[in-house]
């Protein structure tokens, strides 16, 4: 009896464990809800070698495909959040059923602080950016979006310290200091917060949030708009979070949303073409699924405040989509956080709304501008040191980036690159950004996490650049020596 025993549990064992394998080719996992691709099946023989990273490559493949991976992950979640009250996932289980994106927890403790240099160049960057935008007729307004921690804080767990300043406060300030158009939704959301701003089981504000802000923005913008004062909501239990999804991807519980009775104007799009049914195409931009969203173009002929927006965005500003569509005749928008300040139109309004927990994304890579052209005396200055220089020619002209020693006193945060050849001497405003990718790329070099820097691109169409040039980096009222660099005229 015991052998017949022990004969049926190990059958039975053997089929349990053997069951996914058996089941695998009639399942396939058709949602990616975790917002990555699925691993690839691993080769056995990589660089003409045997892949000796084979095993491992195969578990993460059989992982991502074991059927019924999404009711076990939820099953799994469920116990260790609603019964052991940890977080997992990704998400962070707050009081009172709230959950929070791991991600806020370094803005909410301030564990990734930016260095003081590293928030002055926060803020020349977007001086530089308002100060090509207005030039050329438009207004510009940036629109940092805080995260749900950083307005209801009291929702984190206790064992979360939120700290008493972080970069988005410190980065308001600095703004403020030097003049740079910003809407401060912080603030406003903060005093409003018991209105109910953002979804309990969502990283994103829902549309009482959305609309606040999109007043807010349009505010600081300085632009005539919509209020939509007199406009009534209904608060109704249909919305699925993005965070809830990631805890129950077979499904889980719902969120409120709050859903305006606004009769916006009818409007077109340009982009993408042929788009018969605008408002289930406005729809899709406005889901989490983020499909082709990253560039698409409206046309509202029936605006009648404002000419043409270009509105860079990340995620939160799905929300805003039906109110900036509905004051402009036309706008454009870009889902990035490089954006092409050359496609702003002359006379646009430029808003940049990117979220707190993605602000470092600002300076990680210099915006695509040409560098203003400055007259500067270096006469007098110290040296500084030298500074490691890079260079390529492009279509355009010339890109100009590179490294400043450590540990050096930035003043203002502003860097200017002269260019001389003995007869003709041209100098140009940076970005005070650091290419750590970029160096990485084009030098060979294993270039630190982080370091002063900066990047200018050289419109070689108005400042004709030809042969071999002396470079000196001036910031911090010192000069900084570069090697020698050859540039080539742009080509027609």
């Amino acid at each position: 009896m015991n052998k017949t025993f022990k004969t049926i549990y190990s059958v039975l064992f053997f089929l349990v464990i053997s069951l996914p394998l058996v089941l695998m080719p009639f399942f396939k996992n058709k949602e990616n809800l975790e917002k990555r691709d699925l691993a690839k099946f691993p080769k056995y023989v990589e660089d003409g070698r045997l892949n000796q990273d084979f095993s491992t490559g195969f578990d993460t493949w059989l992982n991502d495909r074991v059927p019924f991976r999404a009711q076990l992950l939820s099953c799994s979640n469920f116990i260790k959040t609603e019964v052991f009250h940890t977080s997992t996932s990704n998400v962070i289980r707050g009081k009172e059923g709230w959950l929070f994106f791991e991600n806020e927890s370094p803005d909410y403790m301030n564990t990734n602080a930016m260095t003081d240099n590293e928030i002055k160049a926060f803020g020349v960057t977007l001086s530089l950016i308002e100060e090509n935008v207005t030039s050329r007729g438009g207004r510009f307004v940036f629109a940092p979006i805080p995260n749900k921690s950083s307005v209801y804080g009291e929702k984190m767990p206790s064992c979360y310290t939120k700290a008493p300043e972080n970069n988005l406060t410190r980065i308001t300030k600095e703004l403020d200091r030097i003049n740079v158009s910003h809407a401060d939704c912080l603030s406003m959301l903060v005093e409003n917060k018991d209105k109910d701003l953002y979804h309990k089981r969502d990283s994103h504000w829902n549309y009482k949030g959305a609309f606040m802000g999109y007043n807010r923005i349009m505010e600081r913008l300085g632009a005539p708009h919509k209020t939509y004062d007199d406009a009534k909501f209904t608060k109704t239990l249909t919305w699925r979070g993005d965070l809830d999804k990631l805890l129950y991807p077979a499904g889980g519980f719902m969120d409120y949303q709050y859903d305006y009775d606004i009769k916006f104007s009818d409007f077109t799009f340009k982009r993408p073409k042929k788009v018969e049914d605008t408002a289930t195409q406005l729809k899709v931009f406005m889901g989490d699924g983020e499909m082709n969203d990253e560039y698409f173009i409206t046309q509202n002929k029936s605006a009648q405040n404002n000419g043409t927006a270009y509105v860079v965005r990340d995620s939160f500003g799905r929300a805003l989509l039906p109110f900036i569509i509905d004051n402009y005749k036309e706008a454009t928008f870009r889902r990035t956080t490089a954006p092409d300040i050359t496609a702003v139109p002359d006379g646009a309004d430029m808003i940049y709304e990117i979220v707190e927990r993605n602000l470092h994304r600002v300076t990680a890579k210099a915006p695509f501008m040409f560098a203003p052209q400055r007259k500067l005396d270096i006469a007098g200055l110290a040296s500084g040191g030298d500074a490691k220089v890079f260079s390529s020619n492009e279509k355009y002209g010339a890109r100009i980036y590179g490294m400043l020693p450590d540990g050096i006193e930035t003043g203002d945060g502003r860097v200017c690159i002269i260019l001389s050849d003995g007869g003709s001497s041209y100098c140009f405003e940076a970005f005070p950004i650091y290419e750590k990718e970029l160096i990485s790329e084009t030098s060979g070099l294993n270039a630190p996490a982080r370091a002063n820097g900066f990047s200018a691109f050289i419109n070689g169409k108005e400042t004709p650049l030809s042969g071999t040039y002396d470079i000196t980096v001036v910031t911090g009222g010192k000069t900084y020596q570069g090697s020698k660099i050859t540039l080539s005229p742009a080509a027609s």
